[in-house]
């Protein structure tokens, strides 16, 4: 799993870690801590899943840990922001859903542009919901890699985003 926290040469990246290393307790853990969170979505995104490509969804309860997992074949580019929309307005209106994970699979490749806009959309998505986005991911079939929130901004509960106390 790679965890690139911040741009450029002072990018911090998360000790190595995937499914096989998550510890016994793990279901009873919330999925906003990255490194338990990136290895679920490694647990939960299958290599057939990561060879077609789709979304991927964690639905989590209320105290932020793993419900059920929806994943969505072969969605367009052209489409991937609405679909995310569309996953995080449905997700809103099940009962007992306190958060979910989204992650966009695909078999290769490096953070893009469209990755960066389908984590905005999930963010705008979760804020309009009310339910908050605990993570996003990008998963291919060599790594996780977590998209941080930008510096300055965190997500507090109810899935407002907003800026951080300290940096007004």
């Amino acid at each position: 799993m790679d965890n690139f926290c911040a741009a450029g040469a002072g990018r911090a990246m998360l000790p190595r870690m995937s499914f096989e290393d998550l510890p016994k307790d793990w279901p009873a853990r919330p999925l906003d801590d990255v490194s338990v969170g990136a290895s679920v979505v490694d647990l939960c995104v299958s290599d057939r899943d990561r060879g077609v490509g789709g979304l991927s969804v964690l639905l989590c309860r209320t105290d932020r840990t793993l419900s059920q997992p929806v994943f969505v074949e072969e969605v367009p580019g052209s489409e991937l922001c609405e679909v995310v929309a569309r996953m995080v307005e449905a997700g809103s209106h099940l009962p007992g859903v306190g958060g979910v994970v989204v992650s966009v699979v695909r078999p290769w490749g490096a953070v893009t542009d469209l990755d960066r806009a389908a984590h905005q959309s999930a963010l705008e998505a979760c804020r309009g919901s009310g339910i908050p986005l605990l993570g996003m991911y990008v998963v291919t079939r060599a790594s996780v890699t977590h998209l941080p929130l930008a510096e300055g901004l965190e997500l507090h509960p109810g899935g407002a985003s907003r800026d951080a106390p300290d940096a007004a």
